[in-house]
């Protein structure tokens, strides 16, 4: 499985059933428990955790001339919104729609809160909308691109289908560790804390993608340069034995890795309060939550290489 692939599926948080199916479809061997994670087990006491779903948006009326009400799904800038493309998706259909701005001729200011804007389908009636299969609770995605840029990878989605990509990567490879995709990440870690509470792993990496860059957040870290064990983030300091216990393989084994924190959180707080040691394996992004996301190709093969390597040592 290609992270071209990947990051092509569609995954709001709570709608991530066209990612389960390909990482499914990658794996052959699987469980999904009843909130819709991913599980596949191990002898090795460490787990890797990446999150299946993504920002995005939600319908949540339609209006009589056809146009959709919605609300955001995840930490979404309304910079980002007026103009954008989106994919309604659900059982069977794929619509697409845009985010409509005022043009500039009419010499009127921009609207830039998403409670004033509309997603826009071509239909002319709300009758019509609903016979092209939109009701309340569809989910938008923001419309799908990829793109090799240089040494980057630039797609809609990296967050963090880079890390789905990292655990189906190491899993062909043979790493033997449990391998869990998790569902919500964005909207509270949702999944993880489902999973966390009945977990039998002794040790935790998640592998999600950090927010690039900025001095106060994330240290002096630069993409390429491998990733990041994250020691902190908006969700207080993770295990700081298991944090050194990676860094001492990672030197060991001669794989680039950097030290940094983070803004926001990963599924590795999930884990934690739930009473098993974790850290974060951060593939640092640009541009992180909109739909020009981009990540290092070093650091993609260097987070497999340092999977491959923990599920050898943290037995």
């Amino acid at each position: 499985m290609d992270l071209a692939s990947l990051t092509g599926a569609y995954g709001v948080s709570g709608f991530e059933d066209d990612v389960r199916r390909r990482v499914l479809d990658a794996v052959g061997s699987a469980s999904v428990d009843d909130f819709g994670n991913v599980i596949v087990g191990g002898r090795s006491s460490v787990a890797f955790v990446a999150h299946m779903d993504e920002v995005g948006l939600l319908v949540t009326s339609i209006e009589e001339d056809g146009r959709l009400k919605f609300r955001k799904v995840g930490g979404v800038d309304d910079r980002i919104l007026p103009g954008a493309a989106v994919t309604l998706y659900g059982d069977g259909f794929r619509i697409e729609g845009v985010i409509g701005v005022a043009p500039p001729h009419f010499q009127q200011q921009q609207q830039t809160s998403w409670q004033d804007l509309y997603i826009d389908i071509g239909a002319a009636s709300r009758q019509e909308a609903e016979s092209l299969g939109v009701t309340p609770m569809t989910p938008a995605a923001f419309s799908r691109r990829y793109a090799e840029m240089g040494r980057f990878v630039s797609a809609t989605a990296i967050d963090d289908r880079a890390g789905c990509w990292a655990l189906l990567e190491a899993y062909r490879r043979g790493a033997d560790a449990t391998f869990l995709w998790t569902v919500q990440e964005e909207v509270g870690l949702m999944g993880a804390r489902a999973l966390a509470s009945r977990s039998n792993v002794k040790n935790a990496v998640i592998v999600d993608t950090t927010a690039c860059c900025h001095p106060n957040f994330t240290g002096n870290v630069k993409p390429g340069q491998g990733p990041i064990v994250r020691i902190f983030d908006n969700y207080g300091a993770y295990n700081n034995k298991l944090a050194k216990k990676v860094l001492e393989v990672a030197r060991r084994r001669g794989i680039p890795v950097q030290i940094g924190a983070g803004g926001g959180g990963t599924d590795a707080a999930a884990f934690f309060v739930s009473g098993v040691p974790a850290i974060a394996i951060g593939i640092l992004t640009k541009y992180s939550h909109s739909p020009v996301e981009m990540v290092h190709k070093d650091d993609l093969k260097y987070a497999v290489e340092l999977m491959v390597a923990l599920a050898e040592e943290l037995r």
